[in-house]
């Protein structure tokens, strides 16, 4: 049992780096696979189009339906893939959950054989034309679904308008008219590229031994690759110079105001924590002002939250409402920024933030690809912890700290999706 909350660390023979949490409290074993690429528009379509590729077939198993029949085989095992942007950074992500061997009927070597079929995704892969021209399709329809979305779409929009000059205003999959004219050539260049040079890290999370996982991942991932010095190179911004109001006009039922803030502070520095404090109590969470005060009492919205990017460095504060009340509604999300950094909040809001916190905190604990997406964001930011010691660093927090980082944010960009005129 691991009684630290923490990851051990081991460089692979490939030169990949392998983070092992061992716990007893999982019926099941997590293996990730995590490629991590500098965000870049030349790259940033192909490297969304190969995980979709990739979960096609592979040599072995060159359909998809082989590769859930091999999943059934191995217990009901779960593979999945995901593609993330953390700061300036593309992640792919390839995730395989396998049941703990120790609750089979027999001495079965999973893990291993769990190790191969991700092998077999990821190294070995199909890379048929078919493929790759279905999926190009597939993913220029999940760019052009974000629309359908208007929340999400206002979210992106903000991102995109507030950080036009910089990479992170990149989508996470692209541009459709990029993957229009992605060849297969250009796609198994950009793979070899990736499997020979960019940041490869292995997690495991579950009830292992550290020796036979390090032992069974140097056998079944033996492939040459020169691990890339530094994950991070995210460019943080925290000037302001002028603030931009933008507005688009669709139809649409209801509105969705949008504001950016530059806070200047990532999850690798001390102020983090008094951020997300600070974050807790203005409006992730029901007791939170933006709530209490936007929503509840002033009836001027149908949602109105707070949320963090804190590898960038982040703050969007968003609110669903009423066309007619954009002005009033505007002004009274400013009024509690600037009520926090007046210090005007009580003892009871800094303790239930700080509560609600660890309380996500300890949900994040109790959930196997929770730990290692706590440790992975970490890492990216230069400081990898555990959650015991997040939590002994939320109970720190003092009224002060959360007072000077309110006088550090620092609007950035105000985005309204509003209705065509003529819509009712």
């Amino acid at each position: 049992m691991n009684k630290t909350n923490a990851f051990n660390h081991y460089k692979l023979n490939n030169s990949c780096d392998l983070h092992i949490f061992n716990s007893n409290k999982f019926k099941t074993n997590l293996i990730q696979m995590v490629i991590i690429e500098k965000l870049a528009a030349e790259t940033v379509s192909a490297n969304a189009l190969l995980p979709y590729v990739f979960y096609r077939g592979s040599n072995k198993y060159p359909t998809t339906r082989e590769f859930k029949i091999r999943l059934n085989e191995l217990y009901g095992a779960e593979l999945s893939i995901s593609v993330l942007k953390r700061g300036e950074n593309q992640l792919l992500i390839f995730s395989l959950e396998l049941p703990n061997e120790n609750f089979l009927p027999e001495q079965t070597p999973l893990f291993r054989e769990g190790l191969k079929l991700l092998y077999e995704l990821v190294l070995n892969p199909a890379m048929k034309e078919e493929y790759i021209e279905q999926e190009k399709d597939n993913l220029q329809r999940k760019i052009g679904a974000l629309i359908n979305d208007k929340y999400s779409y206002a979210v992106e929009r903000c991102y995109q308008e507030m950080c036009a000059n910089e990479t992170y205003g990149l989508y996470k999959l692209g541009k459709k008219k990029d993957l229009e004219v992605i060849t297969k050539e250009q796609l198994l260049k950009r793979y070899n590229s990736i499997i020979n040079n960019s940041v490869i890290l292995f997690f495991v999370v579950g009830d292992v031994e550290d020796n036979r996982v390090l032992s069974d991942i140097n056998t079944v991932f033996d492939f040459k690759h020169k691990q890339s010095k530094g994950i991070n190179k995210t460019e943080l911004i925290s000037q302001v110079s002028d603030v931009k109001e933008i507005k688009d006009k669709m139809k649409v039922k209801q509105g969705k105001l949008i504001m950016g803030f530059r806070t200047g502070i990532t999850r690798g520095s001390k102020s983090y924590y008094p951020l997300i404090v600070y974050n807790g109590i203005l409006g992730a969470f029901p007791h939170s002002k933006l709530f209490q005060n936007v929503r509840e009492r002033s009836s001027l919205a149908y949602f109105a939250n707070s949320g963090l990017e804190t590898t960038k460095g982040l703050l969007l504060i968003s609110s669903g409402i009423d066309f007619n009340v954009y002005q009033k509604a505007r002004e009274i999300i400013l009024q509690q920024v600037e009520e926090i950094k007046k210090g005007n909040f009580t003892v009871q809001e800094l303790d239930w933030a700080k509560m609600s916190l660890q309380n996500r905190f300890k949900n994040i604990a109790d959930r196997i690809d929770g730990l290692a997406g706590h440790y992975l964001l970490g890492l990216i930011n230069n400081n990898p912890e555990s959650i015991d010691k997040s939590l002994d660093s939320i109970s720190a927090v003092k009224r002060e700290d959360v007072i000077n980082i309110a006088k550090q944010i620092k609007l950035d960009t105000i985005y309204f999706l509003d209705r065509q005129e003529g819509e009712r």
